[in-house]
């Protein structure tokens, strides 16, 4: 049975944040800092107890430890993300503070949330947890599920404001695998996804409640720009604004399809592509699932193929559609120019306000931003040097880092030695033996975090981004060191894989990142000066 809740409320500020990931404390100070009402979370909560790490598998909890970045105190975190896994179960459950999160603390009532706080599960949670909420055996005060058998209703500032919910990662794979989660809840090891049946029942959900004079706001972990099948679940739901996370900028995104595409067939081709995705996967086990659904989980499957075939219509389409087909196909139209989609960045990095006064929702972002004070210590050559002589200062051109803190800059311009500086990074780049090629890249907004989940967060020491000197751009390979030999060997047979759709080139690198005494290739001694982003300076001052 669904949970539909109406809130009628003063307030008028709602603030949108993601990833607190166990600092649940910190709700309460950005609730204080911008005069919040409510607070809207797009997962990765921290949904963790101390139980929950007889459930965490060793991958996943370096992975915990590494995103914790700015949570937990830099001495802890670099122990444990260089301690063996069995150390790392040993410390966290013999620390006096549950160190994965805060939650048994808010559980108890120890602490509590200020303000009401709507949040969905993320893709790093402990699904007994969330199972115990969809029993009530947890309940915290002013903590609010959203998933896909509750809505809630706020009346604010002249606004009928609906929410509903959709957690955990989209994985194409899983979408029909509960793991060990009960009914269509899923998830297992530290990590929950969403399924189909979780889809067709949102839809369910949304079709029992729908009334025209609300305006409907669509939660979820994943991202609808990157998910196709998300944002074929805001047009089915009639979203008016779509909020995510799950990317990890260090701004807030704010658009449109109509803002990013220049005609709706391009929209449309994205969705077909998703659409062909899930197809191939459903034929492939269409009769296994049929055989073993009772009759309503068969009727939340049609729902979810429902969401799956909702493809706007072409260009073509629309000029010469009937009458009966015209106001589906407007609303889609109507979506593609006026749904908005925000993503945002994590808690620390920054967040999204909404006003809502007499009808109207405004709203604000803050960021906390890049440091690019690091450019200020680049020499750049002159105009007539580089366009005459390029090959020879090219040969000069030091390899430059984006240094993963800020105060590794602070001291680099104090110290003020460009050349030592270049011969000291050289130097450390041939020192390590451990160093794989991995091109193919072509999707830019491959992280640092995506490259050390895919490999293991237990098997990389680092990951270095290229960077176009022209347009400043990553480019679509990065060079990732390797914890040892053996570590090395597991990745590179990982040469040929697909990855989100890029088939993956893993190699050895050139000799510029091996033994040098390998000769002069590309790359080599000789070779053209190279600029790199070190990504962990996307998410680290």
């Amino acid at each position: 049975m669904s949970n539909n809740s109406l809130h009628s409320v003063e307030g008028r500020r709602i603030l949108c944040t993601a990833d607190v990931r166990g600092n649940i404390s910190e709700l309460n100070r950005l609730a204080r800092e911008h005069n919040a009402h409510y607070i809207i979370h797009t997962g990765d909560f921290g949904f963790y107890d101390r139980s929950s790490l007889d459930r965490i598998g060793e991958r996943y909890i370096y992975k915990y430890i590494y995103v914790k970045k700015n949570y937990l105190p830099a001495q802890i975190r670099a122990r444990l993300l260089n301690s063996t896994p069995e150390n790392i179960y040993s410390s966290l459950e013999q620390s006096p503070h549950t160190l994965l999160s805060e939650f048994p603390q808010f559980l108890s009532g120890e602490k509590q949330l200020d303000v009401p706080v709507y949040t969905v599960w993320g893709a790093c949670e402990d699904v007994a947890i969330i199972e115990k909420f969809r029993t009530k055996e947890y309940q915290i005060d002013n903590l609010f599920m959203l998933d896909e058998g509750s809505t809630h209703l706020l009346d604010i500032g002249g606004v009928s404001l609906r929410l509903f919910g959709l957690g955990g990662a989209v994985v194409q794979h899983k979408l029909f695998d509960n793991g060990e989660g009960i009914d269509t809840i899923a998830g297992g090891v530290g990590v929950m996804w969403t399924t189909a049946l979780q889809i067709g029942e949102l839809v369910e959900l949304a079709s029992s409640v729908y009334d025209p004079s609300e305006t409907r706001l669509l939660v979820t972990h994943a991202s609808p720009g990157r998910e196709g099948l998300l944002a074929q679940l805001a047009l089915t739901l009639h979203a008016d604004f779509t909020i995510s996370a799950g990317l990890h900028f260090r701004y807030n995104i704010a658009y449109n399809e109509f803002a990013c595409q220049p005609e709706i067939d391009h929209f449309r081709n994205r969705l077909i592509q998703s659409q062909q995705q899930f197809m191939q996967l459903w034929e492939g086990i269409k009769e296994q699932v049929e055989d073993s659904v009772d009759e309503h989980q068969c009727s939340l499957l049609r729902n979810a193929l429902n969401v799956v075939n909702r493809i706007p219509p072409s260009l073509q389409d629309m000029e010469g559609s009937e009458k009966s087909e015209s106001s589906t196909w407007e609303r889609d139209e109507l979506a593609y120019k006026n749904m908005w989609n925000f993503n945002l960045p994590d808690a620390a990095y920054g967040s999204l306000l909404f006003n809502v006064h007499n009808g109207i929702m405004a709203s604000e972002m803050k960021s906390y931003g890049l440091n690019f004070s690091y450019r200020r210590n680049q020499q750049t050559p002159s105009p007539a040097t580089s366009s005459v002589h390029s090959p020879a200062t090219s040969a000069e051109k030091p390899n430059q880092y984006r240094n993963s803190t800020a105060s590794d800059w602070q001291q680099e311009t104090e110290n003020n030695n460009y050349n030592s500086n270049r011969n000291s990074k050289r130097q450390s780049m041939q020192r390590n033996l451990y160093t794989a090629y991995v091109g193919g890249l072509s999707n830019t907004t491959v992280t640092d975090e995506d490259i050390r989940e895919y490999f293991g967060y237990e098997n990389v020491t680092g990951v270095k981004f290229p960077i176009d000197p022209t347009t400043q751009l990553p480019k679509a390979h990065c060079y990732v060191d390797f914890i040892n030999q053996n570590a090395l060997e597991q990745a590179l047979t990982k040469n040929g894989a697909i990855y989100r759709d890029n088939k993956l080139v893993i190699n050895r690198p050139n000799s510029q990142f091996g033994d040098s005494n390998r000769g002069r290739g590309r790359g080599g001694s000789s070779g053209r000066g190279r600029s790199y982003r070190d990504s962990r300076i996307m998410n680290d001052h």
